[in-house]
């Protein structure tokens, strides 16, 4: 039997569930962004402790119907079984014509506590460019997984999104930070045009600045594997990630309006 960190325990079951929407729902009505987008496709280090989607024409009763149709299908029951995990509970705080929120609560043989993820669909345009393919082969490689193909963010939206991440939270992240260093580290080249204001790259550079390293501790750090938390844990690199994000918003102020 193949043995799971929490983490990655609850990464199997965004896998799994991930794979039965797509079953159930046309693929070109949703869109995986946030943490799972970085994680799957554009091989982010941090784990996502939950699951968010762009959702757009499917009515809110029809997605309440199907998600909860596949938390409670036997077959899926069983498949989670295989890969021995068990959902213990579900409930869903809010459902409202623009958010539709599950939080599920699971058993794993590695945690000797229950796990909690939740999964958020967003309903929205979509914003940007999107992608359809296949998940990263070495994460399915991981967990014994067939191929799951879903619609994503593109790698330059994703770059835009955690821009305006860092302007709009109410509460800056910095896991927003992380993730723009990690796709500023993949080497692509990223054209803002005229959809970010020079006021908005200020907030974004502002609201970087504000993020202690404590708090990249609490909120990347210990999203890691053990591996990359010993390399992360030290507030030299955790002020050269931000310089580096600093760098790159000048850049792109410089060149725009």
């Amino acid at each position: 039997m193949k043995t799971y960190n929490p983490r990655q325990s609850v990464e199997l079951f965004h896998l799994l569930f991930l794979s039965q929407l797509g079953r159930k729902l046309d693929k070109k009505f949703y869109a995986l962004k946030g943490g799972c987008n970085m994680r799957f496709y554009f091989n982010s280090i941090r784990y996502s402790e939950d699951m968010d989607i762009d959702i757009q024409t499917v009515g809110k009763e029809t997605l309440f119907k199907n998600v909860n149709q596949i938390f409670g299908s036997t077959p899926f029951k069983n498949i989670l079984k295989t890969h021995n995990l068990e959902i213990l509970s579900t409930s869903t705080p809010k459902q409202t014509s623009t958010t539709q929120r599950w939080k599920i609560l699971l058993k794993s043989p590695f945690s000797v506590i229950p796990l909690n993820t939740k999964i958020e669909f967003s309903r929205r345009e979509f914003h940007g460019e999107m992608d359809f393919e296949s998940i990263t082969p070495q994460i399915l490689k991981q967990y014994s997984l067939m191929p799951i193909m879903a619609n994503h963010y593109s790698i330059e939206s994703m770059y835009k999104q955690k821009i305006l991440a860092l302007v709009g939270r109410t509460e800056t992240q910095a896991r927003d930070i992380f993730d723009l260093y990690l796709l500023i580290s993949s080497g692509s080249n990223f054209q803002l045009n005229d959809e970010i204001t020079n006021e908005q790259l200020s907030l974004a550079k502002e609201n970087a600045l504000s993020v202690s390293f404590s708090d990249f501790t609490g909120q990347v750090v210990a999203y890691l594997s053990e591996d990359y938390q010993t390399q992360y844990s030290d507030e030299s690199v955790w002020n050269n990630i931000v310089m580096n994000v600093l760098q790159s918003l000048d850049n792109y102020k410089n060149d725009s309006n």
